[in-house]
């Protein structure tokens, strides 16, 4: 499924290429083109037949010939091959990088256009520059640190922030310096920061977010169940968008009832209270429920590491369900009788993005004990988030029924569930009872819950457990042992927390 549409804008050839060739013919006079400056940036034309056994050798030959055009005596000594291709008509356009001591120029690259050793251009920047440093003084490490310390931020980088050593043009003088680049997406506005820190001093030369960040906003709008919440947005300048950028990444599209292609959700106002735009509300407000609920347990989106949460409404017609796809939720609109707009419950919402929280730390395999637990582990979670009630999707479940629920934590019975292990379901169909049997341990999660009067408490240890203790394969034993490791290591083995912990499973049937 595309993430989301985008229109893409690809620069073609606005004019034909000087150097192409055809019918075996180079442009016959020779033309040298400059810059409002009197700069010279493309020599063009036939400029002679050069030798050597790859279109590199031949490269640094061709530069030879347009030396005194660009300024430069030779090439051996001022230029290193970068990288070299050939193009449908059998052109080589081989790319050099300026270099003063060994070390690149920084922007400062020429490119040698030739067929067969017929040269037929060359295009590019040349500066005649005196280095000021031959050597670094401070380490690629220090000069990281430097780089990161000067954009703001504090938290968890995307990748490494790596130095590589370069020469920065300043004037007609070439300063050494470290490039850095530094990624993050856990901020208010995400970063991808070019930094240029003096290789010598360590002064941060530039700065510059190569991203294009637009300014959150805070938008209004109108619930599934028409209930008024404020959300994050952007605005593009010409519309407002539904983004959230201080929460990393999270974005929410709307499929118009088809299935394969989400668009963005736009409003002119910033007021989104159409029928359409309803479902888009919740399910990007209670994205931004979630994520908060995770940094509360120190963990930066679903992964950890602050990966984006894309959202889909409107998918397909009539479709009663809700789902994680293993890069981003998906939300139905309900037939009107079965479900209402799935995305208007927190606690489904919690759910399902649960399960990509429970894919990137314990991976619960989906069958059997382990696929019960891994729908309990959800239903858990959803029901802390939510936190009035435990009944699950009770919001969106038949509309047309009040008080009912899809399933419920205090009694699962009533939801058609066992509640403990002495009425589990062998069964082969729903991957071994994955949504029935749930029922068990998410009793033993009530039990526990209200045995301490803390919910949350009680969705932290899960959180833990699943984190740190279990495996693709644990099953309901395993869940027991698991979160009294949780336990144990959160709030003690002799805590009354661990005690009434070792009774809600037991009550349950598992020991």
């Amino acid at each position: 499924m595309n993430k989301k549409l985008i229109t893409t804008l690809v620069m073609s050839s606005l004019v034909a290429s000087a150097f192409a060739v055809s019918a075996g013919a180079a442009p016959a006079d020779k033309s040298t083109l400059k810059d409002e400056n009197g700069k010279v940036h493309t020599v063009a034309g036939q400029l002679g037949k050069v030798s050597g056994a790859t279109a590199e050798a031949r490269a640094m030959a061709a530069l030879d010939l347009v030396g005194k055009d660009f300024g430069f005596a030779k090439a051996a000594g001022n230029f290193k091959v970068k990288e070299s291709h050939n193009d449908e008509n059998g052109l080589a356009h081989t790319k050099v990088s300026q270099i003063i001591n060994g070390i690149k120029v920084l922007n400062h690259e020429m490119i040698v256009h030739e067929a067969n050793g017929v040269v037929q251009g060359v295009t590019g920047d040349f500066a005649a520059l005196t280095p000021t440093a031959s050597k670094a003084v401070i380490t690629g490490v220090q000069a990281s640190d430097k780089a990161v310390a000067s954009t703001g931020f504090t938290g968890n980088l995307s990748r490494p922030a790596v130095a590589e050593l370069t020469y920065v043009a300043d004037g007609n003088k070439a300063v050494l310096a470290y490039k850095v680049e530094v990624a993050f997406m856990d901020a208010a506005q995400p970063g991808r920061y070019e930094v240029l820190v003096n290789a010598v001093d360590g002064s941060v030369i530039s700065s510059v977010n190569t991203i294009e960040n637009y300014t959150n906003t805070v938008g209004t709008g109108t619930g599934v169940l028409g209930d008024s919440k404020s959300i994050k947005t952007i605005n593009t300048g010409s519309t407002y968008q539904m983004t959230d950028h201080t929460r990393g990444t999270i974005e929410t599209y709307d499929m118009k009832n088809g299935t394969s292609t989400g668009y963005y959700y736009q409003d002119a106002d910033n007021v989104w209270n159409s029928s359409t735009q309803k479902a888009g509300v919740d399910a990007h407000y209670y994205a931004g429920v979630v994520y908060d609920y995770y940094k509360g347990l120190g963990r930066t989106s679903y992964n950890g590491a602050g990966a984006a949460i894309y959202s889909y409404t409107h998918y397909s017609s009539g479709y009663n369900n809700a789902y994680w796809d293993g890069a981003e939720m998906v939300y139905g609109d309900g037939d009107g009788v079965t479900f209402r707009s799935l995305s208007g419950a927190l606690d489904v919402v919690g759910h399902e993005l649960t399960h990509a929280v429970t894919e990137t730390t314990s991976n619960l395999t989906y069958s059997n004990q382990s696929g019960a637990l891994n729908e309990s582990w959800s239903d858990a979670q959803g029901t802390v988030m939510d936190g009035n009630d435990w009944m699950v999707g009770e919001d969106v479940y038949t509309p047309g029924t009040s008080g009912d629920a899809l399933r419920y934590m205090n009694n699962p019975e009533a939801g058609g569930q066992p509640s403990t292990m002495s009425a589990y379901v062998n069964t082969t169909s729903d991957n071994g009872g994955v949504h029935t049997n749930s029922g068990i341990p998410n009793k033993a999660f009530y039990n526990f819950a209200t045995a301490i009067g803390s919910r949350t408490i009680a969705g932290k240890v899960w959180y833990t457990a699943s984190r740190d203790y279990m495996t693709s394969s644990t099953n309901f034993s395993g869940a027991r042992a698991a979160t009294l490791s949780a336990t144990a290591a959160l709030y003690g083995s002799t805590s009354s927390y661990y005690t009434a912990l070792k009774t809600a499973w037991s009550n349950v049937g598992v020991n």
